[in-house]
């Protein structure tokens, strides 16, 4: 594989901030699907730039050499010139690492999929198979942003309204996973998608 208009077996798993993306990520790694972590190798690059960063976005969100991600995240949801500027530094190099791994997982010839929360705003060019949106209503995103990360209203707001409208790529979304419940819920919701979602793999 050389580029991304050669995946034949990556799936997108994607949705709105709070959503449970990650929950349902690591619902299929259990169930032995192998999962490409966007948000895991952002916080990768990130930091093996954080040099680039302290140039950029100021020394004190550089800790330890690490870079503070929620201060960051208080400067660039605040300040959309500066987000612009992160992900124009950062993007193209989370896009070539993660079709690194695609190639590799393309050679399994099995479906994986690519946790992508930014796969619809995104300007890079994924040949994905399937989009899978993970769904909560925004008021659920809301009220789980607000308790995860202990903001206000406001703030919780303003990092929902960073990204593309849940209803919008529920809408754009082939298969959705709904996330509205408890974890048993979510385990069953998992379930039924995937018994459809692997009649297309036989």
């Amino acid at each position: 594989m050389k580029n991304a208009r050669d995946m034949q077996y990556a799936n997108i798993i994607t949705g709105g901030i709070g959503c449970g993306k990650s929950t349902v990520s690591k619902l299929l790694s259990l169930k032995g699907f192998c999962i490409v972590d966007a948000d895991a190798i952002s916080h990768e690059i990130l930091n093996k730039n954080a040099a680039t960063i302290k140039a950029n976005f100021g020394a004190e969100i550089i800790e330890n050499g690490v870079v503070n991600r929620s201060k960051l995240g208080s400067i660039i949801f605040n300040h959309q010139a500066k987000k612009e500027l992160l992900e124009s530094l950062l993007h193209p190099l989370i896009y070539q690492r993660i079709i690194e791994q695609c190639c590799i997982l393309e050679t399994k010839k099995k479906p994986y999929f690519i946790e992508l929360p930014l796969y619809f705003e995104s300007k890079f060019d994924y040949k994905a198979r399937f989009v899978v949106c993970v769904y909560a209503p925004q008021d659920t995103q809301l009220q789980r942003i607000m308790k995860r990360n202990n903001l206000d209203a406001d703030s919780a707001l303003k990092r929902i309204h960073s990204q593309m409208d849940i209803e919008i790529k529920r809408a754009k979304s082939d298969f959705v996973i709904n996330n509205t419940a408890d974890l048993q819920v979510l385990q069953h919701n998992v379930a039924i998608f995937l018994q459809d979602f692997m009649t297309y793999f036989v």
